[in-house]
């Protein structure tokens, strides 16, 4: 039997781009779509706080779904966030929601984000995308800072079954987008699993579910690599066309779990 999956995107992120056919987990709508799951792909403010995401998040889904379907949701990064805001401030969602898959979520904060809006300079700051710099927006509510204040605020959900995934850059076949961060952070919190933008620690929270981390960096938990993110979905490549498959298949293999 089919589910209702909703995608929940990061920062910086999107939905669906019909005209060029680009979406922000690449293809994985499209593909759960096949084994007759109904999916969803919301699109809130790219560079808004979490409050305003969040809220965006719930009333796109009230669009979308009846009172009485069950909702299952995989969201990544910034995107977890989000879900839980949404979540812990409106109760009719919540009944609905049976579960919150996080992927790459930074629930304690990011380094990543406390180097950008601290403007910390060195050789960390220096690795950080230009883009991300340049329209940091949201990126305060990732700060290891916002993030202690929004764990105080935000509770978890009595029957909401919470499931967490980190990724591990250092285990990616192919050196990704945030490869060389993933090595930055690691040699300044001492070893520590990455997936170069967010640490192991803070995607995964104590008392939860947590699923074996998966080989990727940041952009690769939602199949994206460095030519993929010039807007070519990487179906199109063949030299990318195993970790795409790969990528997919994560994705189905956790929808099977629920």
């Amino acid at each position: 039997m089919g589910k209702t999956i909703v995608l929940a995107h990061g920062i910086l992120g999107f939905g669906h781009i019909p005209l060029i056919s680009v979406n922000y987990f690449n293809d994985v709508a499209r593909y759960l779509r096949q084994f007759n799951h109904r999916v969803l792909e919301p699109q809130v403010s790219p560079i808004g706080l979490v409050k305003t995401r969040g809220i965006e998040f719930e009333a796109a889904i009230r669009q979308e779904v009846s009172e009485n379907e069950e909702i299952h949701i995989i969201a990544h990064s910034m995107g977890g966030l989000d879900a839980r805001y949404a979540l812990a401030k409106f109760p009719k969602l919540a009944n609905q929601v049976k579960t919150l898959i996080t992927i790459g979520t930074p629930h304690r904060g990011s380094p990543v984000a406390d180097v950008v809006v601290n403007n910390t300079g060195g050789e960390l700051y220096d690795l950080i995308p230009w883009y991300i710099k340049e329209w940091q927006g949201g990126l305060v509510d990732l700060t290891t800072k916002a993030a202690e204040k929004f764990n105080e605020e935000i509770k978890d959900i009595d029957g909401v079954r919470y499931i967490e995934i980190a990724g591990d850059a250092s285990k990616a076949r192919e050196r990704l987008i945030f490869f060389k961060l993933a090595q930055v952070i690691g040699n300044l919190n001492n070893g520590e699993i990455n997936d170069g933008v967010v640490t192991r620690s803070s995607a995964l929270r104590e008392g939860h579910e947590h699923l074996p981390d998966w080989p990727v960096d940041h952009a690769g938990e939602i199949g994206w690599n460095h030519t993929a993110l010039l807007r070519y979905p990487t179906m199109m490549l063949p030299f990318f066309q195993t970790s795409y498959q790969e990528h997919l298949a994560r994705y189905r293999a956790i929808v099977e779990m629920l």
